[in-house]
């Protein structure tokens, strides 16, 4: 590491990183390489802040003028966006921010990269959304941003699966007001009709028998995206692989959000990587 970050300076900036617990958050070990080999003098450092001390903690980091934005995760994201100042559209709609900038006049802007992030991570396959009709499952913080970013990206239909009946309407209402039409609706069980399945849950860290959705009709033509799959491969995404579909994984999302968080800190607009 001594290689490739050098030693914090009077003059270098802190991207500070809230997590509770944030022993697991991959973004400091994956975002300050990147600073150090675009020669800015800024250091994502992780801190563990409880639910308790967040608003005491965010009160002290942004009182000072060397923290360039803080980023959030778990249980973090939407308190953050309340003590924001400004939001980005995204995160406004969706309640949550993961990542936020503080200006130069101390006030913090917050933006919310998952569903960017997710878009952007398809790469080649992003093509295949428009006028495609996707099926979400999961409508909590993540799936939101997604299901968000996805009623700008020209679908014709999303159908959403959530157990959180307040979340589920959440989003489909959501999405609609952002389309001004209803493009998106409770979903069904089965894949009939459906050109792209995007798990945005944990389930398909389990076995595929678990999904609550029928996956007979997987197969050649279709994308399947599971934002879980990180260190191996779900078992969603090895029954997508065997029935030649095309995939996409949390790895994906993970490089396109860290780019665009990276772009972030360092002081750029919402939306542009570094």
């Amino acid at each position: 590491m001594s290689d490739t970050i050098p030693n914090l300076g009077g003059a270098s900036r802190i991207y500070a990183v809230f997590g509770d617990p944030v022993a697991q958050v991959q973004t400091p070990t994956l975002i300050n390489p990147m600073f150090a080999a675009s020669g800015i003098d800024l250091y994502a450092v992780p801190f563990h802040v409880t639910r308790e001390n967040f608003e005491p903690a965010w009160r002290v980091f942004t009182a000072m003028d060397n923290v360039a934005g803080i980023g959030v995760t778990v249980p973090h994201k939407i308190s953050a966006a309340r003590l924001c100042d400004e939001l980005t559209p995204a995160a406004a709609a969706v309640g949550a921010v993961n990542s936020i900038q503080r200006r130069d006049d101390g006030s913090m802007y917050g933006a919310l990269f998952d569903g960017l992030g997710f878009v952007r991570g398809l790469a080649g396959n992003r093509d295949r959304l428009d006028g495609a009709s996707v099926l979400l499952v999961g409508a909590g913080g993540a799936g939101r941003a997604i299901a968000h970013t996805l009623a700008g990206e020209g679908i014709s239909r999303l159908a959403v699966i959530d157990v959180d009946e307040e979340a589920l309407d959440f989003t489909v209402g959501m999405v609609n007001r952002v389309t001004g039409s209803p493009v998106a609706q409770r979903g069904r069980g089965d894949l009939a009709g459906i050109d792209i399945l995007i798990n945005a849950t944990p389930i398909g860290l389990k076995s595929a028998e678990a999904f609550p959705v029928d996956l007979g009709g997987v197969g050649a033509g279709m994308l399947v995206a599971d934002i879980a799959a990180l260190a191996r491969d779900t078992e969603l995404l090895k029954l997508a692989r065997q029935r030649g579909a095309a995939t996409s994984d949390g790895r994906d999302m993970l490089e396109a959000q860290i780019a665009l968080i990276a772009g972030f800190a360092a002081g750029r607009e919402a939306g542009t990587p570094l």
